[in-house]
């Protein structure tokens, strides 16, 4: 449902907040005819252009080198996609020395923003479904390109993490999203919208750490998938903060009537750089000893982006069979406990010390459900 404004409704008390593919953006702000012509006009022929296109815009100054690696081509078809965007926008691209790369001189082409109607967003949400049900089979390949495909139409506030990694012929129990499909999906269809609108939402939450449900607004600014299940990262009127939500825990979405800006610059995968996986806190300097049992399973393994391992010697003095301290700056120190855990006696948190006690806590109470028994 649409509203003569042209914003779209959000029905009260509701998971969906329909009327999304009838937004017209900009809220209320009409664009000229000539910036619809232009719009129009600019119609490139592939999608590896307007992605160019839009990362010279943000000021990533690309150049042939840094295209064919974001792209995984050769610098010849990189090229190539350079002339497509010079053929678009003429004299407007200009190669800038100090940078390394090009700029628009004249701010480059106006291009339409790409949105998402209420049925796009819920065929994202089965693609990506799809995708992580296939994980393991001879399928995955296959779907995970067409989904990167696809991966060029979605707004830049709408991210997968990257589980397009061959799984070859193996027989694996495959689990579904968490949550009730339904549920999630009409969560995620609601927020989208939300977002696109840049309106406050209010949302009926549980707490999964103080086993609780609680009201709040929230300003949705970016939808996640990570590991089976998605999040939203919004800005919570409750906190004061931004915070991750999950979407399988969000009983209602209902319309607040107001809008929002997000903080210019906000970018996702900035503000959970430091986390280990999805949980956000303050980043600490994090330090775990694993036996050489363990360490087998550890080395070679990107588990942080700030990782640094430390080789230590076996029994034979010989380096790369024994055990590793591995080390990274990480924050959401619950994600690592329960990582750390994970390894049984294999693993030892060294530090900081408020990780090395909640471990040592949590393996006692562990210990006493067992002698209890």
């Amino acid at each position: 449902m649409v509203n003569p404004a042209g914003k779209p409704h959000l029905m009260p008390n509701r998971h969906v907040l329909t009327g999304v593919s009838g937004y017209s953006g900009g809220r209320g702000v009409a664009r000229t005819s000539q910036a619809r012509d232009k719009a129009r006009a600019i119609r490139p022929p592939d999608f590896r252009v307007w992605e160019m296109i839009r990362l010279i815009q943000e000021g990533g100054y690309p150049n042939a080198r840094t295209i064919a690696e974001r792209f995984q081509c050769s610098v010849r078809t990189a090229e190539r996609y350079i002339s497509k965007v010079r053929d678009l926008v003429a004299e407007d691209l200009t190669y800038d020395k100090a940078h390394r790369g090009y700029r628009f001189a004249a701010g480059g082409p106006n291009l339409p923003k790409l949105r998402l109607s209420e049925g796009e967003a819920a065929a994202m949400f089965l693609a990506a479904r799809l995708l992580h049900q296939c994980r393991g089979t001879p399928y995955e390949d296959a779907v995970a390109g067409a989904l990167a495909k696809l991966s060029y139409l979605f707004p830049k506030e709408v991210t997968l993490d990257d589980a397009a990694q061959p799984g070859g012929w193996v027989s694996i129990r495959v689990e579904p999203l968490r949550g009730e499909e339904r549920k999630v999906m009409e969560a995620f269809v609601g927020l989208e919208a939300a977002r696109q609108a840049r309106e406050t939402v209010h949302v009926r939450y549980f707490t999964a750490s103080r086993g609780e449900w609680n009201e709040r607004d929230i300003d949705p600014y970016h939808l996640h998938l990570h590991d089976g299940v998605w999040y939203v990262i919004a800005h919570c009127h409750l906190r004061g903060a931004i915070k991750v939500f999950a979407l399988d825990r969000i009983e209602s979405i209902a319309a607040s009537g107001r809008s929002f800006e997000a903080p210019e610059g906000f970018s996702a995968r900035d503000f959970l750089k430091s986390s280990f996986r999805i949980e956000v806190g303050e980043p600490v300097e994090v330090a775990v000893r694993f036996t050489p049992e363990q360490a087998r399973y550890v080395r070679g393994k990107t588990w942080h982006e700030s990782q640094t391992i430390e080789e230590l010697p076996d029994e034979n003095n010989q380096i790369g069979t024994g055990g590793l301290i591995l080390r990274m700056r990480v924050g959401g120190l619950g994600e690592v406990k329960r990582w750390v855990l994970s390894f049984g006696a294999g693993a030892e948190a060294l530090g900081p010390e408020a990780l090395r006690v909640a471990v040592a806590e949590e393996a006692g109470r562990i210990t006493g459900v067992y002698e209890r028994g």
